[in-house]
């Protein structure tokens, strides 16, 4: 079961309404830093400028372009619960496989990325279907890599395939 505090159902509530203040404006920007530092061998950390924390990538260990492929499921997530706490929707587990298809020639890049949402809840097929609507559009990093290359969403509910993410 997938649980969300009292305290974080209010939070994301807020938030919730600030986003929607936003859309109701247009065009309102944030800015986020990251700065990332040169280790040894195939070592790079990373550290947000606001934040206290930070993480690392080497060759041995998670790739940069594993960090980058999870970066979609990881904002997704983010998405997920902001509109599952503040609907009151119950999940039992929520899980996103994300794939990328990439050229190792020059010009090196993805060309497709593929995600499925894998979700067990006792809500409606229709209420689970809208939440990932609303996630996968309000996820920057979808959003983004969208206009970069082909991303395809495709959603499981309970066990059985339910069809594209639509936006």
């Amino acid at each position: 079961m997938v649980n969300f505090s009292r305290d974080f159902v209010e939070r994301m509530k807020e938030r919730m309404i600030k986003f929607s203040n936003a859309d109701r404006i247009g065009s309102v920007k944030s800015k986020m830093t990251v700065n990332v530092v040169k280790g040894d061998n195939m070592e790079s950390v990373a550290k947000t400028i606001d934040q206290n924390f930070s993480w690392k990538s080497q060759e041995e260990g998670p790739s940069p372009l594993a960090y980058f492929l999870s970066s979609l499921g990881m904002c997704q997530m983010i998405h997920y619960a902001e509109w599952a706490a503040s609907s009151n929707i119950e999940l039992n587990h929520l899980e996103i496989k994300v794939e990328g298809e990439f050229y190792v020639s020059r010009p090196r890049s993805f060309s497709k990325i593929s995600y499925i949402v894998n979700i067990h809840s006792n809500e409606d097929h229709e209420t689970i279907r809208k939440l990932a609507m609303n996630a996968s559009s309000d996820c920057y990093v979808t959003n983004t890599l969208g206009k970069a290359c082909e991303v395809s969403g495709f959603l499981v509910i309970n066990g059985r395939e339910y069809g594209k993410i639509e936006k």
